[in-house]
């Protein structure tokens, strides 16, 4: 049996390791990750290196961290769910899906996901006829039908159990609440914040993180970065560029000529219809050059990030089962899928340009999957062969 996480680890925390540890596993269970690399579903660069966030994953529970396409992680929430799930089914051995929640039960959510789509298309069309977003329509479209469990859809890690629960369903694969110790956003509690509070509170990393997790981003950087490339742009490239369509091109040149920095340049172009977060998902994949239609695309590959001992073996055995070619390196990934290899090389090379430490191009194509000892292991961080 294998648990899958869909992950993002940004950074991973000792609210991610309690959740691996209730995956209690037999000698035969294994862990898989599924994690966001250089960018992250909020639309941003992620805030630490993506090869030491899977490596953490991996000293604290995890066997084996695979990394999602970025195409996928810069996708809505659905489409990120729906393609986490996509690659735990391309493992070809039987999986069980755990993800957090902000409920005691999965029912509910389960309910909201079990609703068709000839169902919601009525109301979804008039959301988007009163000049609401796809998702904030598709939402309210739920909580109409179903007004009490809709009500669960209003805070976001539940949102996006609901869109894990519904793409398990399509691939008839189970799945396993686990309630979060900290709401999304909420204060402390104990050891554990949530990941948007440690990027807040940088200085409190050691407290809420078990180990470390360099280098970091260099914020500043990242932001000059983003603006420069996005005004190298005309509207007929933007035009070409995955999450951006219906005029938003127009709208983004428009505030770029005012705005001095990323918040100035979102707050000048959001509408109902464009949320900070789609904004975000769509400068982002600008920057990248992501073309339109790749999300939309199959998963490519598997590629491995970080595995350990056991992690070693289940790779193996993968080898025999896997639907997707099995990677660790760059010229793996780049020789069964070109074009995705190409935009996850380019989001890796911005990321080291913006590191705190920053790194040469090409090292998504040079370095492999990284091998993770225990801590006090001279092998610990290693990249070996599997």
């Amino acid at each position: 049996m294998v648990f899958g996480v869909i992950s993002e680890f940004n950074p991973f925390h000792n609210g991610h390791r309690w959740l691996l540890e209730q995956l209690s596993c037999g000698e035969q269970d294994y862990i898989v990750c599924f994690m966001s690399g250089s960018f992250v579903q909020r639309g941003e660069p992620a805030a630490y290196d993506k090869w030491s966030r899977a490596a953490a994953g991996v000293l604290n529970g995890a066997d084996v961290v695979f990394e999602l396409p970025v195409p996928f992680a810069l996708a809505d929430g659905d489409r990120f769910a729906a393609k986490g799930i996509e690659l735990a089914a391309a493992l070809g051995q039987p999986v069980t899906m755990a993800f957090g929640t902000e409920s005691d039960s999965t029912t509910g959510l389960a309910r909201l996901a079990a609703l068709g789509e000839e169902e919601l298309a009525p109301l979804l069309r008039a959301g988007l006829e009163r000049g609401l977003s796809y998702g904030a329509a598709r939402q309210a479209a739920m909580e109409k039908l179903l007004p009490e469990e809709g009500a669960l859809l209003r805070t976001p890690n539940n949102l996006l159990a609901c869109g894990y629960i519904r793409a398990c369903m399509a691939h008839g694969i189970p799945y396993r609440g686990i309630r979060r110790r900290v709401p999304h956003d909420g204060a402390p509690r104990g050891d554990i914040a949530s990941a948007s509070y440690i990027r807040a509170h940088r200085e409190s990393f050691g407290r809420y993180c078990p180990c470390p997790q360099e280098p970091a981003l260099n914020g500043a950087a990242a932001e000059r970065g983003m603006m420069t490339l996005l005004k190298m742009k005309t509207a007929a490239q933007l035009r070409g560029y995955a999450n951006i369509s219906e005029g938003l091109e127009n709208r983004i040149l428009a505030a770029l000529a005012e705005a001095e920095d990323l918040q100035g340049l979102y707050d000048r172009i959001k509408t109902r219809r464009y949320s900070h977060a789609k904004l975000r998902r769509a400068i982002a994949s600008a920057a990248l050059e992501i073309p339109a239609g790749l999300p939309e695309q199959a998963a490519p590959y598997l590629r491995v990030l970080a595995f350990g001992a056991r992690g070693r073996e289940l790779l193996r055995s993968l080898r025999k089962t896997a639907r997707l070619p099995l990677c660790q390196t760059g010229r793996e990934c780049e020789q069964a899928s070109p074009d995705f290899f190409a935009v996850e090389r380019r989001a890796g090379d911005l990321w080291n340009c913006w590191s705190a430490r920053p790194a040469p191009s090409g090292e998504d194509y040079r370095r492999g999957a990284v091998f993770v000892g225990a801590p006090e292991s001279p092998r610990a961080g290693e990249e070996r062969g599997f």
